[in-house]
């Protein structure tokens, strides 16, 4: 479960508000507009969203016994603010095409309705064969008392607990256990002190800790008096307050066992799985801040997508062990101070004390934008896909009401195991210990470097180019000084000069997708060369949603190792957040087992544009998914881009990009090596992205119905809190 925005009022509007997209707008007067009146104004509908009102985390997603997959998702149904916290759900075939459950006027379906619960339904998890036989889900079920990783006074026991409910009809509705003995909750101790949270269970199944675990004995059970035997294990995600207990305050992963097959209600506690000290701010670059307390924590195991090369040349089959968390207080005050992240980790078994430690080898981020509480799901025979939420970047909620909803779905990716191979090893720097990657020794001698890779379901690919006017645009190579530009600005803070050139095709409106090769002409270098050089380059990208009041500018920076998704000027209205996304992102220099010389990785990008839901991929690993909202109609347009410094005389360059030489205003496209310059390839244009959800009607806002303040139990009767 994830923070809430600011409390807002309700508006019934004013007969002065007057919306006009071609004109400059006033923002004082749009926020007398009434409830709804921009709901289409910065919709996205290539995605799981909500009719209407709130929605966050994914919740609940499983496979039903007629195929389709159920998809929840934390909403209110009733405001677009956190509050009265539900699951609502969709059934999807393919994750791109969706269709409510029940209807889509009321998609809820599990609701607060019990003491335990009353103040939400917070995540769970389904097992798919549960209590007998049905679908199960354990939620955390929350009440009344402080809630939060900071809360003053602390949380105390019995806030959040977990509980069960159960479904005959694939999802359509749930059927909760009883409260008391034998019923809900079926978790409510707390396994250790001074919790910052008690959430987010997430049930797996592993060979690995079965066998370790049926190696204890009654004796040395982790409850003395009871030796698990289920075959099920369940994480749950929280920390210890670093204020109460200084030696071993920070986040904490909670590890379950089911006490025996087929009996859903009791679960043993087994100790820690995954436990890290606080860390307010990141210790690295490549990595997110762990934080104080963890959330929406879940385990799995990944390996290679494709099949895998010569054997005699290249190791076996690579997998890694992942764990995926959503941290708070982890020091990033632009984004709630949330961080998502995945760790690389390994089983260290400590039989003496019949004890588990997980050991984080690497870690990297999930999402470097405005993105959180991802969770992953199995699909198909090998697959994991992840999925998480994109809220909104209108933190005083100036225009809430007026839009009418809040959140949506990144896409869904692919997790797997990504291997750079031939990776030239003066690249690789030994004292590089904080990274998102290792590296492995292969048989033939050759180093390659492994992380984490994700990339959008290629499902998901096919049916939106299925579905788009494709356009192939023409190769192009730029430096900053290259002629035939629609404009060259001047960045005075870097004496950086920004060459533009705008598409030959232009998308209609603001649901787009760009997919382009970027090279960045290094020079090559023999593979037996004492010491590799990073060769020097200039930014290059695509200004997006773009005219000449408002653009936002995606691109990727070879000096400083940065993709980035500037969006200072991404709309004239005040209220929305401009901060620019980073992401630490670095093309490997490889060796070309043919040429024998040593070649830049190229940055292959996918640009998603979703109406104000914006989505940037590069090369299968890194993605910054965040928020953009121009106000301008026309602010629709693609340029390429081309950034660095000014190249006419050498006293103007930049301290932070390496000088670069001054005679090449003219670079044909067959100069290949050309330095200073990026080379755009592969380049197409798929205008007019899907609808997601056809058998919605075009206006879900129902305006006519009133915000239901009077019946919103968690305003209603405890008040909003600042902490969760």
């Amino acid at each position: 479960s994830s923070l809430p925005n600011d409390p807002i009022k309700e508006n019934f509007g004013s007969s002065d508000c007057h919306i006009d997209r071609s004109q400059q707008p006033i923002l004082d007067d749009l926020v007398k507009c009434k409830n709804f009146s921009m709901f289409h104004t910065w919709r996205p509908k290539a995605r799981v969203i909500a009719p209407r009102g709130w929605l966050n985390d994914p919740m609940g997603i499983f496979e039903t016994k007629n195929g389709t997959y159920h998809v929840g998702y934390q909403c209110n149904v009733n405001l677009p603010m956190w509050g009265n916290v539900s699951q609502c759900s969709a059934s999807t075939k393919d994750f791109v095409h969706f269709e409510d459950y029940n209807s889509w006027k009321d998609p809820a379906t599990i609701v607060p309705t019990q003491l335990y619960d009353i103040r939400g339904v917070f995540d769970g998890t389904v097992i798919k064969d549960g209590l007998d036989g049905y679908p199960t889900i354990i939620y955390t079920s929350t009440t009344i008392g402080p809630l939060g990783a900071d809360s003053i006074p602390p949380e105390n026991e019995g806030v959040e607990t977990q509980s069960l409910a159960y479904t005959k009809d694939n999802g359509h509705s749930w059927i909760k256990l009883n409260f008391g003995a034998n019923g809900n909750p079926v978790i409510y101790k707390w396994p250790e002190k001074n919790l910052t949270g008690f959430r987010d269970p997430f049930v797996f199944e592993s060979q690995e800790l079965l066998k370790f675990y049926s190696n204890i004995t009654e004796s040395n059970s982790p409850q003395g008096d009871v030796t698990p035997t289920g075959h099920k294990f369940l994480l749950l995600s929280g920390g210890i307050r670093p204020g109460e207990d200084k030696e071993r305050g920070g986040p904490r992963a909670f590890l379950y066992r089911q006490t025996s097959d087929n009996n859903f209600l009791d679960w043993t506690y087994l100790g820690p799985f995954f436990a890290l000290p606080e860390e307010r701010k990141p210790s690295s670059e490549w990595r997110g801040g762990n934080g104080v307390n963890f959330e929406c924590l879940a385990f799995t195991e990944v390996s290679e997508l494709r099949p895998v090369p010569n054997a005699k040349t290249i190791s076996e089959e690579i997998k890694l062990k992942i764990v995926t968390t959503g941290t708070e207080k982890g020091g990033r005050p632009t984004h709630m101070e949330h961080w998502p992240i995945w760790h690389s980790v390994r089983f260290d078994y400590n039989n003496a004390s019949n004890s588990l430690e997980t050991i984080s080898e690497f870690s990297g981020v999930l999402d470097w934008g405005k993105a959180y509480a991802f969770t992953h799901f199995p699909f198909g025979e090998s697959r994991q896909v992840g999925v998480g939420w994109i809220y909104e970047d209108d933190s005083y909620n100036k225009l809430t009401l007026q839009r009418g909803y809040q959140g949506a779905f990144t896409l869904f990716r692919d997790l797997f195991v990504k291997v750079v191979r031939n990776v030239h090893p003066s690249a690789i720097n030994p004292a590089d210990v904080l990274t998102s990657w290792k590296v492995v020794s292969e048989p033939d001698g050759s180093r390659s470097v492994v992380t984490l890779g994700q990339k959008i379901m290629p499902e998901t690919l096919k049916t939106f180019k299925e579905s788009s006017k494709v356009s192939h645009i023409q190769p192009r190579t730029l430096d900053c000084t290259s002629t035939g530009s629609r404009n060259i600005e001047e960045k005075a803070e870097r004496n950086a000069v920004t060459n533009l050139v705008e598409l030959e095709v232009q998308p209609k409106e603001n649901y787009y997708a760009i997919r382009a090769q970027l090279d960045f002409f290094p020079n090559h270098y023999k593979p037996d060369a004492v010491k590799y050089n990073r060769p020097d380059s200039i930014r290059g990208g695509f200004r997006i949603i773009a005219s000449e009041h408002e653009w936002t500018d995606v691109y990727y920076d070879p000096a400083d190792e940065y993709l980035v998704v500037e969006r200072g000027n991404s709309s004239v209205l005040s209220c929305y957040g401009s901060e620019p996304e980073k992401a630490k992102h670095r093309l490997w220099p490889i060796i070309n087992p043919v040429t024998n010389f040593t070649e830049i990785e190229s940055l292959n990008l996918t640009i998603i544009v979703d109406s104000s839901a914006l989505e940037v991929h590069a090369n299968e690993q890194t993605v910054i998914s965040t928020r953009a909202y121009p106000w301008y109609e026309k602010s629709v347009g693609v340029s390429f881009l081309a950034q660095g410094p000014k190249t006419v005389v050498d006293s103007v360059h930049s301290a932070r990009l390496p000088k670069f030489a001054s005679d090449y205003n003219s670079i044909t496209e067959s100069s290949v090596d050309q330095p200073c310059a990026v080379k755009f390839t592969n380049v197409e244009l798929w205008d007019g992205l899907l609808n997601s959800w056809p058998r919605r009607p075009h206006d879900t806002s129902r305006p006519s119905v009133p915000w239901s303040y009077s019946h919103n139990i968690t305003n209603t009767l405890y008040g909003l809190w600042s902490e969760i």
